[in-house]
């Protein structure tokens, strides 16, 4: 599988934001997982989302790994009161791909989505926001 385009500029932008946090010693590649292996908190997260943002002009709304694991399936049937059915949770590892499949619980709540990124995912999600920008107009 190829690597998403702008992953070399996530890395470094996630360098950045572990060196300014004083982490600055940790290996970064496409298969890391932000929460799990770099111990990425939610202001990290908002944080890297605003640098991303920033760098790309690009917009990541809340919401947006979600919109993207649920595609065109019906919200009914990715997720119900608020954690992902089974054919969600497939649905979100898919997405996911790189994450290990044993990293998932068998429930998952729809509002803890991003803690099963890797940094692959968010080059990817950056990827996809990039695609979806329309053009300046002249």
């Amino acid at each position: 599988m190829t690597e998403p385009a702008s992953l070399n500029v996530v890395i470094d932008i996630i360098r950045d934001s572990l060196r300014a946090s004083g982490r600055d010693d940790e290996s970064i590649s496409s298969d890391t997982l932000l929460f799990y292996q770099l111990a990425f908190t939610s202001m990290d997260l908002l944080d890297l989302l605003f640098r991303l943002e920033q760098h790309f002009d690009i917009s990541v709304p809340e919401g947006t790994l979600y919109g993207l694991a649920r595609g065109e399936m019906p919200d009914e049937e990715f997720a119900t009161d608020g954690v992902l059915t089974p054919a969600g949770r497939d649905r979100l590892m898919g997405l996911l791909h790189d994450t290990p499949v044993d990293v998932f619980p068998q429930r998952i709540h729809a509002a803890s989505l991003p803690r099963f990124s890797t940094v692959g995912a968010i080059a990817r999600l950056v990827d996809a926001r990039l695609a979806a920008r329309q053009p300046c107009s002249s």
